[in-house]
This record gives structure tokens, C-alpha cells and sequence, in this order.
């Protein structure tokens, strides 16, 4: 494929071009006239996009190697590039930014049915990384022989798969906020949330925080309308007529925004995990707390119990609350903190209960140790027997235990209050956030609201304690009206115990439009759930995208065995059986459990946890 293409929707004649531009005209966007002078989003329309060889060190230096073997693998199929548009999608002359995208052009070009693209969720996700690399090599890995492996290669061999950069992230114009002020320490216990001063402080500390975001010029600007007008204009130079998309979690509110603004553009969309688009960011941000104790009380508490010898942690599922409940108010905080991280994905079962026998562990040793004895800890923490049975299993609940340690220093024992700054995705989560819908303003309201939330879920405190929109002045767009979605047969995908985007919400919107249809998976809490690498979820999702109406409206599919519930049901000749799909099943599954960790499903304040899984 030639490094720079003139695209095709610039060749075609100039009355589908007038057209076009009016189409925009009508959704605000700019005049409709036939020069530039007229309509200053023509530009935009007509630039030529060169396609380069992509650079190894996009993704940073993390991701440096997978890059490379990628370029290698995929050769020139594997193309980058930057797109400009407007900063401000109304008024086009305050000036550009850039989208940074990637395209793994389609393996038969002759088959071509469009580009799909795919957003990762967030708000704040970089898209380039997953949706090229980890999905595509895993498909790629698919057996042509098994039906569902060669409709996974039909998918890479008849559509482009396109992963970009939402503005403010990665290779596109980016968004970082910081303020040379110090923040305050904030006591995320149930006992402690409540105090004058301690409300003050979170007080102070997302005011700050919105100050310094609304600093930067391009804030404003940074929102999922913005967004959606960005991916029409990738839909356009990429010379389609459909918009084809998948979206995981925030990337359901991206997609149905999108729908609501340009229904005649939808092709294929299928929304993953979603949020309910009917309500605001405040309220589906409040609706995560009792999701997660939901997992805990109906998914993780409950394996740990039917498999005693393996975690023990207790033979019912009452001694295993009580293991959690005798947690002092500190490690329970601390302890929260590590689940929400893995509070995503149904592979981290059994990390998220070692976790808690670390925890347990750690608290007995700082009931007779001082927490700042650092030498008497680790001494303490070698002594402790996290499990008998086991050596090695032992030891990496021991593991865990000095991980929540070093947590446990940092916020209780050795806080350094560091100068106000968030990295890249936090600033796009809260802009977009805050620039999308309204949220509470009067604090001492929302900390009562919290402290309801720390009463009744007080491990879960720390995902949702922040309210730097009440410091943000208002929404800076309006969200669109859901009416144009009810016509679209738009495909939906969500799992029973999702912690992240709870089933009510995602149950909810489903329920306001008649022409969609949903996977749903029974008795799991998978966030982002597609693949799933079963006979079930994976068959449909992947026929719709490849032109396939679903036969139903909902199809609800049994969600797979935790990993110890697996491994019952094979040593007792249980077999669920299910064609080979990919060529190598674990390097497949590998893959895939990577591009949905990679998945930017809640703020990332503690990553380490997820590279020990």
C-alpha cells in the first residue's frame, strides 16, 4: 500500500462532496458553501493522510519490544499516521490539534467492507496500542478450520482495523494537568471520611485540581462530543460511508454519542460493557461502589469458600466476610485499593483473593509490630504462614502482603504530599468527565453522599471519593437525545456482575431501544467482554460485525468457571467442550486477557498489581 494516498472521498464528484459538507452544516458544525472561505471544516474534509511506517516507541518505552514484533509481523499492512482537526469543532479558527491513528489495512483488499474502529474506554484510553496489536495477533492466531476461527480472519482480512488516539492522549495533542500547589492528605477510611477537616482537605484538593486543568486552553475542548466529530472525520478520509465500531466501557457512552449525532453513519457498533447513557458521569461513577461489593458478596467470597483448601480463607462464605470485616479501617482502605485495580477482570479471581490473605497476614503483623518498623514488619511478614499447604503459593501471598506494605506506608505512615498533577489519562478522565455532563456542586452534599457510599462499601472508598467537577463551572457540551438510537440495530454486551458498568445501568438504556440486541452473560463479572473464547458470546458478536443480524433480541450465555472451578470440573472428566478456534488456545488467551487489562476501565492509580497477573 503506498505511503501517502490521496483518499477516496475527495475523488468523488463535487455534488457528494457539497452534500457531505452540508450534512455537517446541519449538525452545527460550519456553512455549507463551495470553497474554503465558505466552510472552514473543508480543510479537514480534503487532507491528504500519509501513512508511514509506524515508530517503535509510540507506545513509550514499555511497549517498545511488542511494537516492533508487530511491525515485523504485519509489515507494510501495518501503517501510522496524524489527522488534523479542528481544536474546536464550532468555531474552526482558533486552530488545529492532531489525532494520532493507526490501520492495519485489510488482508484481502478485494473483500474490504470498511474500517472498524475500536476505543478501549476510560475516558482517557489510548487506542492505538490495543486495538492493532494484541486483538489482531490473536485473531490471527485463529484456526481457519473451526467456523468461528475463520470468521475471526474474515474479520482482519475484509475490514481495516483502526485504533486512534481520542484527543488528549498518546500520539495525539495531549492534555496533562498540574499545578505546583501541594496537595493534602485524605483519609479514605469509613471512620475517617467525615470529619470537618478531612473534607476540607478532599475539598481543597479537587478544586486545585480543577483549577489546574482549566488552565490549558485545549480543556475545553476535551470532551466525547469533540470526540465523536473526530471519529467522523477518520470515517470520512478513510472513504466510508459507515461508521463500523466497537467500544468497551466509556467507548459504549463514546459510541452512543456518535449514534445520536450521525445515525445515518452507523454500520456495524457493538457496545461492550456499557454505560447507561440516559444518566450522567456523577451518577453511573456513584453506581460502581455497590457493584463492587456485589463481586465481592456474589462472586469472590463465595469461590473462595467452595475452594477452602486452596485459598483458606475460610469453609463458608461467612468466614470469609469475616476475614475482610476484622481488617482494621487502614488495611481495609488499602486492601480496596488493590481489588478495584482487579475488580475487572473475571482472570484475577485468584489474585484478588490472595490479595486478601495478604492483607490478613500483614494486619495480624501490624497489630504487634509499629507499621513504621520497617525491619520488624518484613521479619513479621516472613514468619507469617499465608498458606501451609503450599510453598510457592506461599510465598507469592507473602508477595502481596509486602506489596500492600509499601501502599500502606505511603498513604499511613510516610505520606509525601507531592505538587498537584495528573498523569495523561486522569486529566482526559476528568476533563471529559466534567465537560460532558454536570455533577454535584455543593461539597458538603457530596461528602455526604460519599459517606453513605463508605458506610455501607467502606473497602470501596477510594474509587469514587473525587468531585473535581464541582469545581469545573458547568458542562461544556450538551449531550444528544437517545431518539435517533431507537431505530438502529446496534449490538450490546454485558456480563451479570460487571463492577465497573453495572448490569441495572447497562439494563437500563438497553431497555429504551427497541431495535438493539444484547449478549448477555449470566454469573460473571468481566468488564469488557468480547472475546470471551466461547461458543456463545464470541459466534454472535463476530457475525454481527461481519453483516450478521442477531436471530433475538437477548441471548444470554453461561458465563465460564473461575479458574479453581475449572480445574474441578476437569479432574472429575467434566469437559465443556468447544472447537479449537485458535491455532495456539493459551498464547490466544494470553493475548486477550492483555488487550482487556490493557483496557483503561477505571483510573489507574495502582498499576503494578496488574503486571503480576
Amino acid at each position: 500500500m503506498p505511503a501517502t494516498r490521496k483518499l477516496p472521498l475527495i475523488k468523488k464528484t463535487l455534488r457528494r462532496s457539497t452534500l457531505l459538507l452540508c450534512a455537517i452544516a446541519v449538525a452545527g458544525l460550519g456553512a455549507c458553501g463551495g470553497d474554503e472561505s465558505q466552510d472552514p471544516l473543508r480543510k479537514y474534509q480534503d487532507q491528504t493522510v500519509q501513512w508511514t511506517a509506524c515508530d517503535p516507541t509510540m507506545m513509550g518505552p514499555d511497549a517498545t519490544s511488542l511494537v516492533e514484533a508487530a511491525i515485523h509481523q504485519h509489515g507494510d499492512r501495518l501503517r501510522c499516521s496524524v489527522v488534523r482537526a479542528p481544536l474546536d469543532w464550532a468555531h474552526p479558527e482558533k486552530g488545529d490539534i492532531v489525532i494520532g491513528v493507526t490501520r492495519l489495512a485489510a488482508g484481502k483488499p478485494e473483500a474490504r467492507r470498511g474500517a472498524l474502529l475500536f476505543n478501549p474506554g476510560g475516558p482517557g484510553a489510548d487506542g492505538l496500542f490495543l486495538s492493532t496489536l494484541m486483538l489482531v495477533d490473536a485473531f490471527a492466531g485463529s484456526n481457519a478450520d473451526s467456523p468461528q476461527g475463520a470468521m475471526q480472519l474474515r474479520l482482519l482480512n475484509e475490514y481495516d482495523i483502526v485504533g486512534f488516539s481520542p484527543r488528549g492522549t498518546g500520539m495525539s495533542t495531549r492534555l496533562q494537568c498540574a499545578t505546583n500547589e501541594i496537595s493534602r492528605s485524605v483519609d479514605l477510611t469509613a471512620t475517617g471520611w467525615g470529619t470537618p477537616e478531612n473534607i476540607l482537605n478532599a475539598s481543597y484538593n479537587d478544586r486545585k485540581t480543577a483549577e489546574a486543568c482549566l488552565k490549558d486552553p485545549i480543556t475545553p475542548h476535551i470532551n466525547t462530543d469533540a470526540t465523536a466529530r473526530d471519529m467522523d472525520l477518520l470515517r470520512s478520509l478513510a472513504g466510508d460511508e459507515k461508521l463500523n465500531f466497537v467500544g468497551a466501557s466509556y467507548g459504549t457512552w463514546l459510541g452512543a454519542w456518535y449514534a445520536s449525532l450521525f445515525p445515518e453513519r452507523v454500520g456495524r457498533m457493538v457496545l461492550d460493557s456499557s454505560m447507561d447513557f440516559t444518566a450522567s458521569f456523577e451518577q453511573a461513577s456513584l453506581a460502581q461502589p455497590p457493584a463492587l461489593q456485589r463481586v465481592l458478596e456474589k462472586v469472590l467470597i463465595p469461590y473462595a469458600a467452595r475452594h477452602a483448601d486452596y485459598f483458606h480463607l475460610g469453609n463458608a462464605d461467612a468466614d470469609v466476610q469475616a476475614v475482610i470485616t476484622a481488617l482494621s479501617p487502614r488495611m481495609q482502605t488499602v486492601l480496596g485499593k488493590a481489588l478495584i485495580d482487579l475488580s475487572a477482570s473475571r482472570s484475577a479471581a485468584d489474585t484478588s483473593l490472595g490479595i486478601i490473605s495478604g492483607a490478613r497476614g500483614l494486619d495480624n503483623v501490624l497489630k504487634a509490630v509499629e507499621p513504621s518498623n520497617t525491619e520488624g514488619v518484613a521479619q513479621g511478614l516472613q514468619e507469617q504462614i499465608f498458606d501451609p499447604d503450599d510453598a510457592g503459593r506461599d510465598a507469592v501471598r507473602r508477595m502481596w502482603a509486602q506489596m500492600l506494605y509499601q501502599d500502606y506506608l505511603s498513604t499511613w505512615v510516610q505520606p509525601q504530599n507531592q505538587p498537584i498533577s495528573l498523569s495523561t489519562f486522569q486529566s482526559v478522565f476528568w476533563a471529559v468527565q466534567c465537560n460532558d455532563t454536570a455533577a454535584t456542586t455543593d461539597f458538603s452534599t457530596w461528602a455526604a453522599v460519599v459517606q453513605g457510599l463508605a458506610d455501607d462499601t467502606p473497602l470501596f472508598l477510594p474509587n469514587n471519593y473525587r468531585n473535581i467537577c464541582a469545581f469545573w463551572g458547568g458542562p461544556r457540551v450538551k449531550k444528544p437525545d437517545i431518539a435517533p438510537l431507537k431505530a438502529l440495530g446496534v449490538l450490546f454486551v454485558q456480563s451479570q456482575y460487571d463492577a465497573q458498568t453495572s448490569a441495572e445501568g447497562a439494563s437500563k438504556f438497553f431497555a429504551q431501544l427497541p431495535k438493539a440486541s444484547r449478549v448477555y452473560v449470566s454469573d460473571d463479572y468481566q468488564h469488557g467482554v468480547f472475546p470471551y473464547m466461547d461458543q456463545c458470546v464470541d459466534p454472535v458478536v463476530t457475525a454481527y460485525l461481519l453483516g450478521e443480524t442477531p436471530k433475538q433480541r437477548e441471548l444470554v450465555c453461561a458465563g465460564k468457571p473461575l479458574t479453581q472451578d475449572a480445574l474441578l470440573l476437569e479432574n472429575v472428566g467434566v469437559k465443556r467442550g468447544e472447537p479449537e478456534v485458535y491455532e495456539d488456545r493459551k498464547k490466544a488467551e494470553k493475548l486477550i486477557n492483555e488487550f482487556k487489562r490493557g483496557r483503561a476501565l477505571a483510573p489507574p492509580d495502582t498499576q503494578v498489581l496488574l503486571e503480576h497477573w
